[in-house]
C-alpha cells in the first residue's frame, strides 16, 4: 500500500521521503544503577555513655515509683476490705442484738401462758376455751422456735452458772449441785444463752452437820 502511494506521488512530481517506522525499532533505555557506595548505610555514631546512664537512672526511678504506687494500692485495697468486713460484722451484731431484745420482750408473755396452763384443773382440760388457750401458746412457741429459740433443759442437770441462776438451795439426800426444780424456764438463741433458768439446786448435808442435827433431834 505504501509503495503504491509512493509511486503515485512520484508520477505527480512530488518527492516523497519515507517515514521511519518507530514500531519496528526498539528504543534504547539506559538504566541508572546505584553504586555500592550509595547502597551502604551511613555510619551510626556511637551512643553517648552519659545519656545512656541518665536514661537508665530515670528508668530505675520510674520503676521504683511504680512499685511504690502498686504497694499503696494494695494497702488501700486491704484496708477497704477490712473496713467492709468490720462494718458487715457490726451490722450483723446489731441485727442479732435487736433480734434478741425483741424476743426477750416476748418471753414474759410465754411465761404467763405457762403459768396459766400449769394451773388448769384436770376437769377443765377438754374445755374449748382451754383448748383455744393451748393453741395460742403453741402458735407463739412455734414462732419463737422458728427464730432459733430453744429451751434449756434444767431439771436433773448439773448446775451450770452459765445456764442456771439459783434462787434456792435445797438440803436433802439428792445429788450434789443438781437442779431439782425449775422456777422459770430459760432459753438459748442461736446456741447462746438468751435467758438463764431460775432453779432450785439440791445439796447434801455436810458430814459434820449430820451429827449435830441428830443431837438436836434427840434433845
Amino acid at each position: 500500500m505504501n509503495e503504491e502511494r509512493r509511486g503515485e506521488a512520484t508520477e505527480l512530481g512530488y518527492e516523497t521521503h519515507a517515514e521511519p517506522d518507530h514500531a519496528e525499532e526498539p528504543v534504547q533505555l539506559h538504566a541508572e544503577l546505584a553504586t555500592s557506595e550509595e547502597l551502604t548505610a551511613p555510619p551510626v555514631p556511637p551512643p553517648d555513655t552519659s545519656e545512656v546512664e541518665r536514661l537508665q537512672h530515670e528508668l530505675e526511678q520510674q520503676r521504683r515509683l511504680a512499685e511504690e504506687y502498686l504497694d499503696q494500692a494494695r494497702r488501700a485495697r486491704a484496708e477497704l476490705l477490712n473496713y467492709k468486713r468490720r462494718v458487715q460484722q457490726e451490722m450483723d451484731e446489731l441485727r442479732a442484738h435487736a433480734h434478741a431484745q425483741l424476743i426477750l420482750k416476748i418471753l414474759p408473755v410465754l411465761d404467763d401462758f405457762h403459768l396459766a396452763i400449769a394451773r388448769i384443773p384436770e376437769a377443765e382440760q377438754e374445755n374449748p376455751w382451754i383448748q383455744g388457750l393451748l393453741l395460742i401458746e403453741r402458735k407463739l412457741w412455734n414462732v419463737l422456735e422458728s427464730e432459733g429459740v430453744r429451751p434449756i433443759e434444767a431439771v436433773g442437770a448439773p448446775f451450770s452458772p452459765a445456764e442456771h441462776e439459783a434462787v434456792a438451795v435445797e438440803e436433802g439426800e439428792g445429788e450434789e449441785q443438781v437442779v431439782v426444780e425449775e422456777v422459770r424456764r430459760g432459753y438459748t438463741l442461736g446456741g447462746r444463752v438468751l435467758r438463764p433458768s431460775l432453779v432450785r439446786v439440791g445439796r447434801r448435808p455436810r458430814q459434820e452437820e449430820a451429827p449435830a442435827a441428830e443431837q438436836s433431834q434427840e434433845r
